[in-house]
């Protein structure tokens, strides 16, 4: 009896997740994060089927995320923007990668700028970033494929040697042309 009045006084132990190296060749473990739909609803929709869609080689496990990384940060009290509280919520969720985009206005009244992200969380610094403004969200919902495959380094239409992208709309500051809504993935 005694032993049971022991158990039930200590406190649980600590789960931590188990220390492990990519380079075993073990699958890397990815977070994919919805972003948040405050500001521009449709185009958080829009990027979230994006990168759920998102393949990258020698990922195996992907864990698709109930959270924004905004909420994911509050709810760890790490809200600055740096790659060590990113890192924090990778460590958290027990992956290796994690990937999201965010959503804020652009210059212009009606702008979107979005960023996309790659995070390693192992080395707490970012494998790729993709950042792109639009004049409106019709625009930005096109391009949104293409900004997710330069985060992730999956330029589908380079592999054919054909060009990927259409014409940019009048007005946009994207680093590159957005593809047309006709070259976009289902």
């Amino acid at each position: 009896m005694g032993a049971l009045q022991a158990c039930a006084t200590k406190a649980p132990p600590r789960a931590t997740a188990p220390r492990r190296s990519i380079a075993s060749g073990a699958p890397v473990r990815l977070a994919v994060l919805p972003s948040d739909p405050l500001l521009f609803a449709d185009v958080a929709t829009a990027l979230d089927h994006q990168l759920a869609q998102a393949r990258l080689s020698g990922v195996g496990p992907t864990v698709r995320a109930k959270v924004s990384m905004e909420v994911a940060q509050l709810t760890l009290e790490c809200v600055s923007q740096t790659d060590a509280c990113f890192t924090q919520v990778g460590r958290f969720l027990q992956v290796d990668r994690l990937l999201w985009g965010s959503i804020a206005r652009g210059a212009q009244p009606s702008g979107v700028k979005i960023t996309v992200v790659l995070l390693d969380v192992g080395k707490g610094t970012p494998v790729a970033r993709a950042e792109a403004t639009y004049p409106q969200s019709d625009a930005a919902i096109v391009g949104l494929r293409q900004l997710v495959d330069q985060a992730t380094g999956t330029q589908e239409g380079s592999a054919t040697g054909k060009a990927a992208a259409a014409p940019a709309p009048s007005g946009t500051a994207a680093p590159s042309p957005p593809i047309s809504q006709s070259e976009r993935q289902p």
